[in-house]
């Protein structure tokens, strides 16, 4: 069973890196975990997502190279962390590319430049400055601590009930 996930995984990789592969995205799939990454295109941007599960994780680290910047997201304690809404804000000050990750990592193909990128979880916003050369991709790791929401108190004693 495992050989033949490697090599559906193989074809799912070459198949996405193949000249002349037109439709845009390829499938990496886990069988194990039923996850799926998606090389997808935005803006003119290829980007993959995902990393549930180890082999699926293995097969994105594997084609990471290909992308110039390379997001990883933790929890407190270091545990991976998906569901993250991620904004990145290019050279100009406009808005060029959006997702939600399905999964730990999220590897984006963008031209060298300055860029800003914003990462929601856990009920926080965390803010990095990044520069994304042409020769070497750039890592970039957000680690979110969970927002503390306090009970209110009120702020004074409640009154006594006349009777």
């Amino acid at each position: 069973m495992k050989r033949i996930h490697e090599i559906t995984l193989a074809v799912a990789l070459m198949s996405a890196l193949a000249p002349g592969f037109s439709s845009g995205a390829a499938d990496i799939a886990d069988a194990d975990t039923n996850a799926t990454a998606t090389r997808s295109m935005q803006n003119g941007m290829a980007y993959i997502t995902g990393g549930v599960g180890i082999d699926e994780a293995d097969a994105l680290r594997s084609v990471a190279h290909q992308y110039s910047l390379r997001l990883t997201f933790l929890a407190q304690g270091g545990q991976f962390l998906s569901d993250v809404d991620v904004e990145i804000v290019g050279p100009s000050g406009a808005s060029v590319f959006r997702t939600r990750t399905l999964g730990p990592y999220l590897y984006v193909a963008l031209p060298p430049g300055r860029y800003q990128v914003a990462a929601y979880a856990a009920g926080t916003k965390q803010v990095r400055v990044v520069v994304v050369n042409r020769h070497q991709g750039t890592n970039v790791q957000f680690a979110f601590v969970p927002a503390v929401r306090h009970a209110v108190a009120p702020c004074c004693p409640t009154p006594p009930t006349i009777r």
